[in-house]
């Protein structure tokens, strides 16, 4: 029972440095590292439909002014200045 203790020291000493213990370590890393890239990736997508929904809120924004100008405008009656008329009042 006394041993007990040392003798799980040595096992993990043993098995840390074992190629199972190797290859699980990378693969660990390699995970860590492949999540870290995709929170990263998940994030530039986040920022580029920020700025994609905010285009698309300005493009409706003027469309719908450019819309109502256009009817303000076909609304109000057209003034025809003859040529003459407009020759004589600029020297």
């Amino acid at each position: 029972m006394n041993r007990a203790p040392t003798a799980l020291a040595e096992w993990n000493t043993r098995t840390a440095t074992s190629p199972a213990a190797l290859h699980h370590r990378r693969r660990d890393d390699e995970a860590a590292e492949l999540r870290r890239r995709l929170r990263t990736s998940r994030d530039g997508q986040r920022k580029l439909q920020a700025r994609l929904d905010s285009a698309a809120t300005v493009i409706t924004t003027l469309l719908a002014e450019n819309a109502a100008l256009r009817e303000q405008i076909a609304r109000r009656p057209a003034t025809v200045v003859p040529i003459s008329r407009a020759a004589a009042h600029h020297p």
